[in-house]
């Protein structure tokens, strides 16, 4: 099962891809970085595409899923500055994610630096979200479609003008149903800190990433051995 939705998340982020043209500014922020975020993203620590959550979970650090896979492939894959009526990106941010992570209103948690160390406090907002409705509800019904639903929308918004484009997570239903798909497979604590982690709003309005947000943006070290 753990394959099954690795290659799901890994077919999804593919797809995301073509929302745009891949942008070369970088969220990293220096070139060792970039070495990196490939053996995160496509080498030896992939691994963490399938199991970066639940290790995450096991070790109660949420770097093994924020600072692995997921923010590899967001900083590899970013795109040309994006706007549409729930957002404005910077150039190289990762479109889908910081709409996501923007419309929950997660870069607008306070404490954001004491927060990123609190493993407790980021699983009782899980709790709290995923026990109430109607994340609860659409928990207990969920399917592994909201994910695909949404990027399809994206991608089919991705290709218009940005005069006329809409914002698919500011459409009725279809965050409280991702969200919901989170909740069942236990990610959405993951998702919260990699919010805070990777994504942040910048002083002219525009969502940041990586190094745009803090100069000491790192992505886990590449073990010397074996996994980490």
């Amino acid at each position: 099962m753990a394959h099954v939705a690795g290659s799901f998340l890994l077919q999804l982020a593919l797809q995301v891809e073509h929302l745009l043209p891949q942008d070369n500014a970088t969220v990293l922020c220096s070139p060792g970085d970039e070495a990196r975020a490939e053996y995160w993203a496509f080498g030896h620590g992939h691994w963490t595409m399938k199991e970066g959550c639940a290790v995450a979970h096991r070790k109660k650090d949420f770097a093994y899923w924020s600072s692995t896979w997921a923010a590899g492939l967001t900083a590899l894959k970013g795109s040309p500055s994006y706007k549409d009526p729930a957002i404005h990106t910077a150039d190289g941010v990762y479109i889908f994610d910081a709409e996501f992570c923007t419309v929950n209103g997660f870069l607008d948690l306070p404490n954001k630096a004491q927060l990123l160390q609190n493993y407790s406090a980021i699983m009782e907002m899980e709790e709290r979200a995923c026990n109430s409705e109607p994340l609860q509800s659409l928990s207990a019904s969920a399917h592994t479609s909201a994910l695909r639903e949404a990027v399809a929308m994206f991608n089919a918004e991705g290709e218009k003008d940005a005069a006329i484009r809409g914002a698919p997570f500011l459409e009725t239903g279809v965050l409280e149903r991702v969200n919901a798909e989170h909740c069942t497979k236990r990610r959405y604590s993951c998702m919260i800190h990699f919010c805070l982690n990777n994504f942040c709003k910048l002083s002219d309005g525009r969502v940041g990433q990586g190094c745009q947000c803090r100069k000491d943006f790192r992505l886990m070290p590449v073990p010397t051995s074996g996994r980490v």
